[in-house]
């Protein structure tokens, strides 16, 4: 069974550095945006057209309630033809997700991949969320988009809106609730490094 790590994050807190660093630890495969390319070439969807709606929900709230819950259905059943593109992108990574997953072990960030592979029976998973303050994520965002601190803080809050949207609507969960999660991580308090080495120091229990 492959231990496949999630990492769900907030704007602006560090998850794919995160996500990097463990997967650099045990020199395993890491998934983050790299899920829109490999989503692409499955589904002969243009990239730039599916970049544009990664990671958000369709807003044709009309066309969802009629179409009802078809989100896993595959892209080869006959309705995946109609729908919005962002779900043809949810359904397209869904099934990348599931390919890589079984292949072995990996860090996924993002992508409602906890939920995706909930019920997926190689997969040995940990899920892990990464948050932090508004102000402490406004600040790595104003150093590594060079933005002001107003800019900032409102892409911060703009983004994980977005992320909450998405999540909520393809898992019918709620983004960010401990409860939905194996680890939950202050990045403002661990730092990046101090939360890879406790997903780190986590995932060795589960290997073992």
């Amino acid at each position: 069974m492959s231990l496949v790590i999630t990492i769900g994050r907030q704007f602006g807190s560090g998850g794919r550095d995160v996500g990097e660093k463990v997967a650099q630890y045990f020199n395993i495969p890491f998934y983050d945006k790299e899920l829109v390319e490999m989503a692409a070439q499955k589904s002969n969807l243009s990239h730039e057209a599916l970049k544009e709606v990664d990671e958000h929900a369709t807003n044709s709230f009309l066309y969802s309630l009629a179409s009802g819950n078809y989100s896993l259905r595959g892209i080869n059943a006959p309705i995946y033809y109609e729908m919005p593109i962002n779900d043809k992108l949810f359904i397209a990574q869904a099934e990348v997700i599931k390919e890589v997953s079984n292949k072995g072990p990996c860090v996924i960030v993002g992508r409602c991949a906890d939920y995706v592979l909930e019920d997926e029976k190689n997969v040995d998973l940990l899920n892990v969320f990464i948050y932090g303050s508004v102000d402490y994520r406004a600040k790595r965002v104003m150093e590594a988009l060079e933005l002001s601190q107003s800019k900032a803080r409102d892409k911060v809050l703009k983004t994980d809106k977005q992320r909450r949207t998405y999540y909520d609507y393809y898992t019918s969960k709620d983004w960010g609730v401990m409860s939905n999660y194996d680890v939950c991580i202050n990045a403002e308090t661990f730092g990046i490094d101090g939360a890879a080495n406790l997903i780190i120091n986590y995932a060795k229990t589960k290997i073992k």
